[in-house]
């Protein structure tokens, strides 16, 4: 049985390559493109390259890259990786929302959303010495 430590990187490692994924497919399908001149062709059109940036920003953090450590600091806290997994979840769903498959949106943003909820919790309600536990297993 995982513990409970190895299934947030295992979420956060799918869900890291799944936003590497849903960017590069929405640059290689050109539905950035073919968007009305508007607001929403301006998010449109460079949202894919932040999913792009922002999921190779979490696979790195999970990886426990020293360049992660020293100029993302906040990834390094169960605080700012909540809040960042919860602020994913938000980007995943308005770009697939946007896209021909709603549903794979939701679930990569539930995935994020419930990761992130889950970091909240431990940073507020969780044990000091399992928290302490926890940041040396995060890295």
């Amino acid at each position: 049985m995982p513990t409970t430590i190895e299934l947030l990187k295992w979420s956060n490692l799918i869900s890291s390559i799944m936003l590497i994924l849903i960017g590069v497919t929405q640059i290689i399908s050109l539905s950035i493109l073919f968007s009305s001149i508007s607001f929403t062709f301006f998010m449109s059109f460079f949202l894919p390259f932040f999913l792009i940036l922002f999921g190779i920003m979490l696979f790195a953090s999970g990886q426990k890259m020293e360049f992660m450590d020293n100029n993302f600091r906040f990834l390094s806290s169960l605080l700012g990786r909540g809040l960042f997994n919860i602020y994913l979840a938000s980007l995943a769903v308005y770009q697939l929302a946007n896209a021909a498959s709603d549903i794979i949106g939701f679930i990569i943003g539930a995935m994020l959303f419930c990761t992130g909820g889950f970091y909240l919790i431990l940073h507020f309600c969780g044990n000091k010495e399992e928290l302490t536990s926890y940041k040396q297993q995060l890295g």
